[in-house]
């Protein structure tokens, strides 16, 4: 008996080099051929689970329609990490104006959150409680969850034993697709397997 997770990263989006954290851009012509692209290869999905931004859940409504998946739902968990004074702005007035503060960022984010915004622990902590939720309710099953890189990275350091301080080094590019097994034995506690990470076009 196993249980079946996809993870998928949204597409490009609107708005250019932003910190895109919870700013809710809509994707791009580009972002939504991507995500065509990358959830071709997808096995039948039996329910998705999204983050409630535009570049997650528009797609996600529409794959469910197309593939008559009845269970497509938002979990606001799954949003990626808040900004705080950055959300919003371009990547390059940041470096310009705060260049110490956003390099102690890129270095470590767990210990150097942005300005009064989201540390990373939050977010592992309340991403860890949707994961447990989606198990629970999917055992057995092929769930979809369509998130943000930072989410995907918190799901993929929980199944490896990772601390964040590594899962920060892992690729999620735009539309990125990665699969996770669970196997079930009466008795033994559940093993995931991460089957593979596969960036689009790779």
């Amino acid at each position: 008996m196993s249980t079946r997770i996809s993870l998928l990263r949204h597409g490009h989006c609107h708005g250019g080099n932003i910190f895109r954290g919870q700013t809710d851009s809509p994707l791009s012509d580009m972002g939504w051929q991507q995500l065509q692209t990358a959830s071709a290869s997808l096995e039948p999905v039996d329910q998705i689970i999204c983050s409630p931004l535009r570049r997650c859940a528009e797609f996600a409504q529409q794959f469910a329609r197309q593939n008559k998946i009845p269970s497509c739902n938002e979990d606001k968990r799954l949003m990626e990490i808040d900004f705080g004074r950055w959300e919003g702005q371009a990547v390059a007035a940041v470096q310009q104006r705060e260049p110490e503060r956003l390099q102690a960022f890129w270095d470590n984010p767990l210990t150097a959150p942005p300005p009064a915004g989201e540390t990373m622990a939050e977010l592992q902590q309340r991403v860890r409680q949707s994961w447990q939720q989606i198990l629970q309710q999917g055992r057995e099953q092929h769930s979809l969850i369509i998130s943000h890189g930072g989410v995907i990275r918190c799901i993929l350091a929980e199944v490896l034993g990772m601390s964040l301080a590594p899962a920060s080094r892992l690729s999620v590019p735009h539309a990125c697709l990665s699969r996770i097994d669970i196997y079930h034995q009466p008795g033994k506690t559940d093993w995931p397997q991460l089957i593979f990470h596969q960036p689009l076009n790779q």
